[in-house]
């Protein structure tokens, strides 16, 4: 297995292969002995046909943590196929390591292994990398590289079961990073995109709305489609999965923090102005969980829904910041508004199991996302 990035690389017969997707500098990637290694960073154990009897050896020892995402691949398929005895080994793998309690935390959850697996359905994912404007998380212009989407774009090509698209949506990127991580078979896809003719006054972070909502009427083959951040969001499992369970919500990220009090937000709010910041106001304390614009996703009909109400948000001629003059980066007042007061709370689905909890780093994979 030469990387993770090679979809069609097939498996030798009889052997378990671990290897780390983000090695240290100077580290290759090579096969393991057959059990579960002690790493750490996003990793991927691949398993071609070794017996329940071997899979029963492989947990780990009780110092030692859990790879972070499993794979099944059969030796006469591509990689990311699944297969009936794929399937079966994943199951003799759960059973075989009484550890795996429900909840996951350090542990895989076999549960949605087993899922990725199984199901039929498919996800579009949609990032941006824009490089014309300074960059939305400082001050500094910084050209965009292949390093700022390598995390997240390793974890799209390591999906269980295949069956995702990334789409990534930028204006500016070299040339080599285009032909060489385009992938031939589709599943990561660069598009180039025209930013120039749109709202100067808007951040990157508020402009990527009107982006994503013209390539998604431009696609109505797309079905389930999540748009998240590029350099701090990875993907773990399919999350059409958990669309399918509940088609009829609107999934987004959310922070371990309430909405309000909270002075930052409070502020931003005052940025909206007006009827949003009434609204603000007009909320109980400690009552609304404060949701980030770093994850959407669900549905067409409800991505469309959803992003066409933050635009009329983030393109409201009378917001306060936008009539004193000032640049408009207020994304994440407008998705609090759009999400809480017209979606509401009986609409929208955060937190576990759709991701991790934010700024936590934890080591998990019962969840679909993990989020910083």
């Amino acid at each position: 297995v030469k990387a993770v990035r090679a979809p069609a690389q097939k498996l030798e017969i009889g052997r378990l292969f671990v290897f780390r997707s983000d090695p240290p500098p100077g580290e290759a990637l090579r096969p393991m002995a057959p059990r579960m290694l002690a790493i750490s960073g996003l990793a991927a154990l691949y398993a071609a046909s070794a017996s329940p009897e071997q899979l029963a050896g492989c947990a780990a020892g009780p110092d030692e943590t859990h790879v972070s995402m499993l794979q099944i691949a059969p030796a006469t398929g591509p990689l990311g196929s699944s297969s009936a005895e794929g399937i079966e080994l994943l199951q003799a793998l759960a059973a075989s390591d009484p550890r795996t309690p429900p909840g996951g935390g350090d542990d895989l959850d076999m549960s949605l292994l087993l899922e990725d697996h199984r199901s039929t359905c498919h996800t579009v994912f949609l990032t941006t990398v824009f490089g014309s404007r300074p960059d939305p998380q400082g001050k500094i212009h910084k050209p965009p590289t292949f390093d700022y989407i390598d995390r997240y774009y390793r974890s799209i090509l390591a999906i269980p079961g295949g069956r995702a698209q990334a789409v990534v949506l930028y204006d500016t990127l070299p040339l080599d990073v285009i032909r060489n991580y385009s992938t031939g078979d589709g599943t990561v896809q660069f598009v180039n995109v025209d930013i120039s003719g749109m709202d100067e006054k808007l951040g990157l972070n508020d402009l990527r709305y009107q982006v994503f909502e013209e390539q998604v009427k431009k696609h109505p083959e797309w079905d389930t489609i999540f748009m998240t951040d590029a350099s701090d969001v990875i993907a773990l499992h399919n999350p059409c999965v958990l669309v399918d369970k509940q088609p009829d919500k609107i999934f987004v990220g959310s922070q371990p923090q309430k909405m309000k009090p909270y002075t930052y937000i409070q502020m931003k709010f005052g940025e909206l102005g007006g009827k949003y910041f009434d609204w603000y106001m007009a909320q109980p304390d400690g009552k609304l969980q404060l949701l980030n614009a770093g994850i959407i996703g669900g549905r067409r009909a409800k991505v469309l829904d959803a992003l066409a109400r933050m635009n009329k948000v983030l393109l409201d001629p009378e917001l306060a910041i936008r009539r004193n003059g000032s640049e408009v980066k207020v994304n994440m007042p407008a998705f609090n508004y759009v999400f809480h007061a017209e979606f509401g709370d009986d609409k929208i689905v955060t937190g576990a199991p759709l991701h991790s909890k934010f700024w936590e780093y934890e080591a998990r994979a019962d969840v679909y996302f993990k989020h910083k």
